[in-house]
C-alpha cells in the first residue's frame, strides 16, 4: 500500500509540472499561416489621439477620394479660438497631389500608421504627404507685387534660392540662398526661380522637419498648377489666383495647419481630430 500511495503521489506531482510548465510556453505556431496583422482600428489609434489641430486657428483641408488619386479638393477653415466651431472662409476647390496619390508624411500627427498598401512618403516616391502639417512660410518671386503685405513670414525667390533634396545634406528639406549658405553639400536641388512660374508664389509645408529625417521627404509646398489634370511631384497645385488667395489669408500668428487626407480617412479620423465637414461637391 506503502508503494501504491508514493506511485500516486508522484503521478500528481508529474501532472502539476507539466501544467506549470506547459503554461509558461507560447503556443505552437502553425506552419504555413502568417502571424495575424495588428487589426486597422488598432493601428489608427494612437494616430487618433494625436490632436494636431490643438493650438490651431486656421486650417487648410484637402481631401481626396483616395490613396491612389491625384485630384481632390481644398477648403480654409478659421475659428475664434482652439476647441471652438470651425467657420468656412474658402469654399472647397479642386486642387491636384502627388502623381502616385498620397502617403501618410511626417508630421503634427506624428508619423502616420503602418497599415496594409499605405506606404510611408519617401524621396522620390511621387506621393504627397498625407497627415497633418503646420503651414510656415511663404514664399514669392515678387512679395511686394502682391498687393497686400502677408501675415506669414516670406522667403523672396531669387535666381540664388533652391530647395535641397540630397537626404544626406545637412540642410536636407531647407529653403535657401546659394550665394549665402556656405559651401553646398548637395547635388541637383530643386530650383525655386522655375521658367513655367509654378512657384511664383506658394506655401511650405512642414512636412519631415521635426525632426528632419534622411530620405524621408522635402520640398513639399503649396504652389501653383500646370492644369486640372496635372499631377504634382509630391506637392499641392492649384490656380495660381488661388495660393494668392491663401498668402492673403493665412496668418502665422493664428497657427495655420494643412490636414490632407483620402476621404475614407477623414471619415475615420475627422470625429478625433475635430474636423469640420468637407462639402463634397464644392459648395
Amino acid at each position: 500500500m506503502r508503494h501504491k500511495g508514493l506511485a500516486a503521489v508522484a503521478v500528481v506531482v508529474l501532472v502539476l509540472f507539466c501544467l506549470v510548465s506547459c503554461a509558461g510556453k507560447p503556443a505552437p505556431v502553425r506552419t504555413g499561416v502568417a502571424p495575424r496583422a495588428p487589426s486597422e482600428p488598432d493601428a489608427l489609434s494612437l494616430l487618433a489621439r494625436a490632436d494636431p489641430l490643438a493650438g490651431s486657428r486656421q486650417l487648410v483641408l484637402v481631401v481626396t477620394p483616395d490613396w491612389g488619386s491625384i485630384t481632390g479638393r481644398m477648403a480654409l477653415f478659421e475659428r475664434d479660438a482652439p476647441g471652438a466651431p470651425w467657420r468656412r472662409i474658402l469654399a472647397p476647390f479642386p486642387v491636384t497631389v502627388g502623381r502616385t496619390g498620397l502617403a501618410f508624411g511626417r508630421g503634427l500627427h506624428g508619423q502616420g500608421p503602418s497599415l496594409p498598401e499605405v506606404p510611408a512618403k519617401r524621396e522620390g516616391d511621387g506621393k504627397a504627404p498625407a497627415g497633418a502639417f503646420s503651414l510656415t512660410m511663404g514664399f514669392s518671386y515678387a512679395p511686394k507685387s502682391l498687393g497686400f503685405a502677408p501675415k506669414l513670414p516670406m522667403h523672396h525667390v531669387t535666381a540664388d534660392t533652391v530647395c535641397v533634396e540630397t537626404p544626406d545634406s545637412r540642410r536636407y528639406n531647407a529653403i535657401l540662398d546659394e550665394a549665402t549658405a556656405g559651401p553646398p553639400d548637395w547635388v541637383s536641388p530643386d530650383r525655386m526661380l522655375r521658367p513655367d512660374g509654378l512657384y511664383k508664389n506658394g506655401v511650405f509645408v512642414a512636412h519631415n522637419t521635426s525632426p528632419v529625417v534622411p530620405g524621408a521627404g522635402s520640398c513639399i509646398f503649396l504652389h501653383s498648377w500646370r492644369g486640372p489634370d496635372s499631377p504634382t511631384a509630391g506637392c499641392t497645385a492649384m490656380e495660381p489666383g488661388r495660393v494668392v488667395e491663401l498668402l492673403r489669408v493665412l496668418d502665422a500668428a493664428k497657427n495655420p495647419v494643412m490636414v490632407q487626407l483620402p476621404r475614407a480617412m477623414v471619415g475615420r479620423l475627422g470625429p478625433d481630430w475635430g474636423l469640420p465637414d468637407m462639402p463634397v461637391d464644392g459648395s
